[in-house]
């Protein structure tokens, strides 16, 4: 089974990589009594590329597959609604 790396718990905007990269997976956890919405860019900030938007209901946590999805400039996460943990994959 390949390796990779975690951003480790990410609660706010942050830029997790730069440079080229694969972006493995991303687990999500609303801790909130509101949906939680987050979206991941490839970039250094939110004007790059989205690859990924999610938006949880409360009380739930989910994985995604990425597919080792090529970023090209980097991963740059994005949290809009602030009530939520997420964890991003990646090699």
């Amino acid at each position: 089974m390949p390796s990779c790396r975690s951003s480790g718990a990410l609660t706010t905007d942050k830029q997790v990589f730069t440079g080229k990269c694969k972006l493995i997976s991303i687990h999500v956890c609303n801790d909130g009594g509101a949906p939680f919405t987050c979206k991941v860019f490839d970039g250094t900030d939110n004007t790059g590329k989205e690859v990924a938007r999610f938006v949880l209901q409360p009380d739930s946590t989910m994985e995604f597959d990425m597919h080792g999805v090529l970023m090209s400039e980097g991963i740059f996460y994005e949290e809009t609604t602030n009530n939520g943990t997420v964890f991003v994959n990646f090699a």
